[in-house]
């Protein structure tokens, strides 16, 4: 009782004192240069003195959780604010740390009984950082360290868990009938979700969707739109989870079940993880209780290794193929000559538009000849410039921006998306 009377007590003063730090938002950026940014932040208090260093804890607070304009694209550092935290930095004086020399009072003027001071800072980015990371705090992309990129709460994937289905057709119809079959999947299905919303991650309810599949299908109906687009267009998840449920019972009437799990990254179809869990042996036929026997056994380093194997696709990037090819209708002009447009040998130019849209620069277009070329890139999870997510998709949008800055009204480029292969047709 003591012990929650202490912490009740802890948890009403740090809130009343984050609430009487009157914070300003009145901060601009001076100057950033390497390692290092200043900022000028401006704050009003009883005491010159006051006044000076509440100021120097605004600018902090401000390039935590609002932004600086012209910093990073006005982003804030940290994606998901802990008090905690917070509370221990300005309280405690920890930002002190970070400050590169003296905090400098550039102005002040006395306003009805208080002060008005702007003082000039200039703050260690990088030990900031590292600072953040190692309290595992979430930061906004483009504040990560770019040699230690994580996965940060914005890119967070999505996960969302589906039935296996045995077949060729795998569509919307498929997995109904596969989840109306089997009701202990539906229910794993549920469950199997809740276990990774536990560790951390976003999830999508995969039932509500095959429900809502029915009136989108009533909606779209006169369509151009076959069952696999649908699909694509109904499970908007980063990761895709399929689950299979089998039952074993031998010849003393006892069962286990296996709980078979393959991860998949959404985009590209490439393998994440995969592993199986068994139950155990158990005298019942009741599937529910021993598929939630296999889902007990799932360790935490499962959702580790995924995680894991997720933040690498974050770090390198996802690797795309482009295959250019020629139209028989294409007599007149080939890829080892001028861009139509005339500005350079259409190679060097494709290969410096490979270069500056890869991600760290990795890329490769060895394989080629006058009638045809084969590329692959990495391309970034997000777009710093723009500051939201990168998609296949967009990527392809940005090749047909390409070919048509190129060709003009000469040529046309066909741009067809095979998962993470973009088959480019010039005609």
């Amino acid at each position: 009782m003591n012990r929650f009377v202490l912490l009740l007590t802890f948890m009403m003063v740090l809130c009343a004192d984050l609430r009487a730090q009157n914070y300003s938002t009145d901060v601009t950026l001076v100057e950033e240069s390497g390692n290092t940014v200043t900022l000028e932040a401006t704050a009003v208090a009883e005491k010159k003195k006051d006044a000076s260093l509440l100021a120097a804890k605004s600018a902090f607070h401000t390039l935590f959780h609002a932004g600086v304009d012209g910093l990073k694209n006005g982003v804030p550092m940290v994606s998901v604010e802990r008090k905690d935290y917070d509370y221990r930095f300005f309280n405690e004086s920890r930002y002190i740390s970070y400050i590169s020399g003296e905090i400098n009072n550039i102005d002040d003027e006395k306003i009805g009984g208080k002060y008005r001071v702007k003082v000039r800072v200039s703050i260690q980015l990088k030990s900031l950082v590292a600072d953040l990371e190692k309290n595992k705090m979430a930061l906004n992309p483009g504040w990560s360290d770019s040699k230690a990129v994580k996965a940060t709460a914005a890119l967070n994937p999505t996960i969302v868990v589906v039935p296996y289905v045995r077949g060729e057709n795998t569509d919307f119809a498929a997995m109904r009938n596969e989840v109306n079959a089997r009701p202990a999947l539906k229910i794993i299905i549920g469950k199997l979700t809740g276990e990774f919303g536990k560790n951390g991650y976003k999830t999508r309810d995969f039932i509500t969707m095959l429900q809502n599949s029915k009136t989108n299908t009533v909606l779209t109906l006169g369509s151009q739109s076959d069952e696999k687009t649908k699909i694509v267009q109904q499970i908007p998840g980063d990761i895709v989870v399929t689950v299979d449920v089998i039952v074993n019972t031998n010849g003393n009437g006892k069962s286990d079940c296996q709980l078979n799990i393959s991860a998949v990254e959404g985009q590209t179809s490439g393998n994440l993880a995969s592993a199986s869990f068994v139950s155990g042996q158990y005298s019942t036929t009741d599937t529910v209780r021993l598929a939630d026997h296999a889902l007990g056994k799932i360790s935490k380093d499962f959702f580790t290794g995924l995680q894991s194997s997720f933040e690498d696709i974050v770090k390198k990037g996802r690797e795309i193929v482009i295959e250019l090819t020629l139209s028989e209708t294409v007599s007149d002009w080939d890829f080892d000559q001028d861009t139509p447009n005339g500005s350079n040998n259409f190679k060097d130019v494709f290969d410096e538009w490979l270069r500056k849209h890869s991600h760290q620069g990795v890329y490769d277009m060895g394989l080629n000849t006058d009638k045809y070329v084969h590329a692959t890139v990495n391309i970034p999870l997000w777009d710093m410039e723009k500051n939201r997510s990168y998609s296949i998709s967009n990527f392809g949008s940005d090749v047909r921006k390409f070919f048509k800055e190129q060709f003009g009204d000469s040529y046309k480029a066909s741009v067809t998306a095979l998962g993470q292969k973009l088959l480019v047709t010039i005609e």
